[in-house]
């Protein structure tokens, strides 16, 4: 039986979900950094971008002209053929699933509680850090900061997902 391959991340994001043809190592770069916040170094990025592009090359997925910066590289029909085999599958999957199975949802606002707790005790933790060593305030300010804003995300999550569920439970017992 065959094995079956698999495209990083990053060049499903670049090539799937953005269809990159037609592009250099530079232009890649570009839209990364452009749709991923985590890639600020441009530099590394490049690196990344350029490893990525050679495992594709490798795996023919890609095809490359030219030479040094006027190197472009193109999608090749087998990544074509193969994205277009995995969305007709997907379509397949949709239709299979239950419409109204919400269950996802509960296990997500379970998942988001927990995480939540979880933020909410490092917050804690920040706080008596603080108290316990003033001279670390450089230190564990930009944490801190950092949990307050997963913290307040979280939470959002959690009320959508609440009232979503809630909304559901009274449109159910109503009918």
């Amino acid at each position: 039986m065959k094995r079956s391959e698999k495209i990083s991340a990053i060049m499903y994001k670049l090539l799937v979900e953005k269809g990159m043809d037609s592009f250099s190592v530079v232009d890649a770069r570009n839209l990364l950094v452009a749709l991923d916040a985590k890639y600020t170094d441009l530099a590394a990025t490049r690196q990344v971008v350029y490893r990525q592009i050679n495992k594709c090359l490798k795996q023919g997925w890609l095809v490359s002209t030219g030479v040094g910066r006027q190197k472009k590289f193109y999608v090749s029909d087998s990544l074509k053929e193969m994205i277009a085999g995995n969305k007709n599958a997907l379509k397949a999957s949709e239709n299979k699933s239950k419409p109204n199975d919400y269950s996802v949802l509960l296990t997500e606002l379970r998942e988001s509680e927990g995480e939540l707790k979880i933020v909410l005790g490092e917050i804690d933790e920040y706080r008596s850090l603080l108290k316990r060593f003033p001279e670390l305030l450089l230190t564990i300010q930009p944490l801190l900061q950092d949990s307050k804003v997963r913290s307040a995300t979280l939470l959002g999550k959690v009320n959508g997902l609440t009232k979503v569920l809630q909304t559901l439970h009274l449109e159910g017992s109503g009918c």
